[in-house]
């Protein structure tokens, strides 16, 4: 029996890096998990003493018998969502992959694989267990737009908006959230889009070009995580994230931004969390079906079947 057992908190599960300084991978998750209320048990894949550029930066990847202890005793914990992040090598993949077949909860992946000015952060081989092995076993996934080419095996940039979410959906997810998939640093916003098969949506927010914001993409993967755990359909946790993200500046502080921000209780509703996040400059747009790019689904998903079941 676990302490974690009991339920009036919450319980997130977390298996992916951790920094010694910053808010990334398993420090981010944390941070959040504990500001809105909620409890993190988690694992690490890699340890670094900082982000990537600091000086002085060490990394360490975990022993992979080790990691797959951490990893069954998370598991064994039964988090109500469990938020996979950054896995280093395929082998530390394929301790995840076979931990989840005892798994009863929500997955949340972060296919932390890449992005346009750097590249690939991992070999093809681990980017392709991702892609077959964690993907399809996945409830929500949360690729940037250059992650969600490599999973989909085109660079083809000229894809509807419908054919990249029906692409990843396709692959087993039930809710896809692609970050990034556009920018304007014009107007200094950031467009991200969403499906859960049945609606689709295009989301607008604030960002900061002129700021490197490490660990953006972590905060908005454990928000979506945090917010899902106290109730929030998929669809307002990605809502919700998007306001936390873009509050939490240049600095990437969730914790600082929360302390002025109180999300708590919008998540429950879709509809007040649009308009409560309205007051965030976070906009959503509904994306029109067309006779090429329709719908996965004949009908809405029950309200919050992805942690209701």
């Amino acid at each position: 029996m676990f302490e974690d057992d009991v339920q009036s908190f919450p319980l997130i599960g977390s298996i992916q890096n951790s920094v010694g300084m910053g808010f990334l991978g398993n420090q981010a998750a944390f941070a959040i998990a504990n500001a809105l209320g909620s409890r993190l048990v988690h694992a690490q894949s890699q340890f670094a003493s900082a982000h990537g550029g600091v000086s002085g930066r060490t990394t360490a990847i975990s022993d992979v018998n080790q990691f797959r202890r951490d990893v069954d005793f998370v598991v064994r914990a039964r988090p109500a969502i469990l938020h996979i992040g950054f896995l280093p090598k395929p082998m530390h993949v394929d301790v995840v992959a076979s931990a989840l077949h005892e798994f009863k909860g929500v997955v949340l992946l972060d296919p932390v694989i890449g992005e346009y000015k750097k590249g690939l952060f991992v070999s093809e081989e681990t980017a392709r267990a991702i892609r077959d092995l964690l993907v399809p076993m996945a409830q929500v996934v949360t690729p940037n737009r250059f992650e969600a080419e490599v999973l989909l095996g085109s660079g083809d940039r000229t894809l509807t908006e419908h054919a990249y979410l029906n692409g990843i959906f396709d692959l087993g997810p039930q809710a896809v959230i692609i970050t990034s998939f556009a920018r304007d640093p014009e107007k200094h916003r950031t467009t991200s889009l969403f499906s859960n098969g049945y609606s689709y949506y295009r989301i607008n927010g604030p960002f900061f070009p002129r700021y490197p914001a490490h660990g953006v993409g972590d905060v908005f993967a454990a928000s979506v995580a945090a917010f899902m755990a106290l109730g929030g359909s998929p669809f307002a946790a990605t809502l919700l994230s998007t306001a936390l993200a873009s509050r939490a500046g240049s600095s990437v502080d969730p914790i600082a931004a929360l302390a002025k921000w109180n999300p708590l209780g919008y998540q429950v509703d879709d509809d007040r969390t649009m308009r409560f996040c309205e007051r965030s400059n976070v906009e959503s747009e509904m994306l029109k079906a067309t006779a090429d790019d329709g719908p996965r689904l004949k009908f809405a998903p029950p309200k919050n079947t992805i942690i209701y079941g």
